[in-house]
Order: structure tokens, then sequence, then C-alpha cells
């Protein structure tokens, strides 16, 4: 409920100053998910699916290739730009994860066992 993808059936949450439940586009602009297990597209590169949820949390365009070399250096992952997901090990499925949580300066982020794998 907290990261807007379930709508509570009463009461109400605030992250940040934004209510969950009457703000939620504003919550999900500010809020990055890593979920315990993998959702990436297997045939997708680590390149492709930074550039993806870069434009998802719109990011504007002359900025996304700048935002990925940054988030990749972050996180150790510049080697494996143009690597497809389904050839990465587990602990750099985890660190893409952890990428795309926090891609577009995500205000909170919400991380369930971030360090699996």
């Amino acid at each position: 409920m907290l990261n807007g993808m379930t709508r509570a059936s009463a009461g109400d949450a605030t992250l940040g100053p934004h209510s969950v439940s009457t703000e939620t586009n504003t919550v999900r602009e500010s809020l990055g998910v890593c979920p315990q297990h993998d959702v990436l597209f297997r045939v997708m590169t680590v390149f492709e699916h930074l550039q993806l949820f870069a434009r998802i949390k719109g990011i504007p365009e002359d900025r996304i290739n700048f935002e990925i070399d940054k988030i990749l250096q972050e996180v150790d992952l510049t080697e494996k730009r143009n690597t497809l997901a389904f050839k990465m090990s587990g602990g750099q499925k985890r660190k893409l994860s952890l990428a795309i949580a926090f891609m577009g300066d995500s205000k909170i982020v919400l991380l369930d066992e971030p360090t699996s794998g």
C-alpha cells in the first residue's frame, strides 16, 4: 500500500509530506522500489532496463544517458552495460534492481531484502 500499487481500504499513510491515499501519482514519482525477487526482463540489457525506468520516472531525454552512466558507476555495473539480464549473476541482478530503484533521484526507496543473492 505504501508504494501505491494496492489501494488501502481504510486509513492513510504519508511518505514525506504526501498522502498515499490522495496523492498516489506524486508518491509514485518520488518513490523507488526494489522488490525481494528480481523483476527483470531476460532479453533486455542493463542499459535498456535503466533507459526504460528512466523514461517511466520522467527523466528528460537529454539527461537519460548521464543518469545511466552515473547510476552504473554507483552500483559498479559499468562493465555490464550491454549485458543481457539473463546472463548476469544473482548479485549483479540485485545491483541492477537497486539501480532501477534509485533511478530518477528517488526521494524514498523501499528495499525488500536488497542484498539477497
